[in-house]
């Protein structure tokens, strides 16, 4: 498998400079880092700086019963092996910390998940102990706002094995650095494959499996507050529901995931699984409403298998 390319690898450097290493152990427990989230939202923003920081788990293990768990609720099976989304909820209590850092300019919540990337670098299988490592990338400007990137890393034993950079914007406030560039998708037409029902309890589910416990995915009275109709699916819910259904039964040897978060999902309700095959180790990817017509995600997967 070649060199992937990656969106967002203009935005791999650190802020401004060099991090401060802090290493997390233990981590705070769930309450306190939703405290101090919800302790941020009155936060006024400030001048687009990102804390020169470095967050460090070293030694963190891929526990069976949590990647199965994980699994029943995205749609896995045990022939995929380690899911290729797991490690970003290994990094979520990091990327919370980060977001919620004094030195961060803005509110936590509020942010908008625009993009996600993750390279696998090398197999991963149960019982591995892996390194993790989260610091901010570059500043990037958006039509809406201020655009960020968070980027993860991950090492086995000192070998790089998992990467993931994710892309949030804050809405409203001017904006620095290069543009964002969209995903390109191939020339090929998209058919729809599947059709999924997403029960009101989604968001909740997942919620448990990964950590992330937004308010904006866990009822219709939390998500008004934000401005949501409804409680919405979680963007990395919705990407690893569509990983899961286009990677053959089979582990992965190294693979890529890109995808751009569009309109988001209300819960309950349905959805339609799009894709399109320029190879036969790449699939071109859109999640859209029941009528195929509005996107809830579009992305793009490449793999090699073991």
């Amino acid at each position: 498998m070649g060199e992937p390319g990656d969106p967002f690898r203009s935005a791999h450097a650190a802020s401004a400079g060099r991090p401060k290493t802090v290493v997390v152990e233990p981590l705070p427990p769930p309450a306190k880092l939703y405290g101090r989230a919800l302790s941020g939202i009155v936060k006024r923003g400030r001048e687009a700086h990102l804390p020169a920081l470095r967050l460090v788990r070293p030694a963190v293990p891929l526990d069976p019963g949590s990647i199965w768990r994980y699994s029943q609720v995205c749609g896995f099976i045990p022939e995929h092996g380690v899911p290729l989304t797991y490690p970003h909820l290994l990094a979520f209590p990091l990327h919370l910390l980060m977001l919620t850092d004094p030195a961060f300019p803005w509110p936590a919540l509020g942010l908008v998940h625009l993009a996600n990337h993750v390279r696998l670098r090398r197999p991963l299988t149960y019982k591995d102990m892996l390194r993790i490592e989260v610091e901010f990338g570059a500043l990037l400007s958006h039509d809406k706002g201020q655009a960020f990137v968070l980027h993860t890393r991950m090492y086995r034993r000192g070998e790089a094995v998992w990467d993931g950079d994710s892309v949030y914007l804050k809405r409203g406030v001017p904006a620095s650095g290069s543009r964002l560039d969209p995903l390109q998708l191939g020339p090929d037409a998209l058919e729809r494959i599947s059709r999924w029902q997403l029960p009101p309890q989604l968001g909740r589910d997942y919620a448990r499996v990964s950590g992330d416990f937004n308010p904006i995915h866990l009822s219709a009275l939390s998500a008004k507050v934000f401005g949501f109709p409804r409680a919405i699916a979680h963007g990395m819910w919705t990407l690893a529901r569509a990983a899961a259904a286009l990677q053959p039964p089979k582990p992965l040897a190294e693979a890529t995931l890109s995808a751009e978060f569009k309109v988001p999902m209300l819960l309950p309700g349905e959805a339609t699984l799009w894709s399109a095959s320029p190879s036969l180790i790449e699939r071109d990817i859109e999640v859209r409403d029941i009528a195929g017509e509005k996107p809830h995600l579009r992305g793009r997967m490449q793999w090699k298998l073991l």
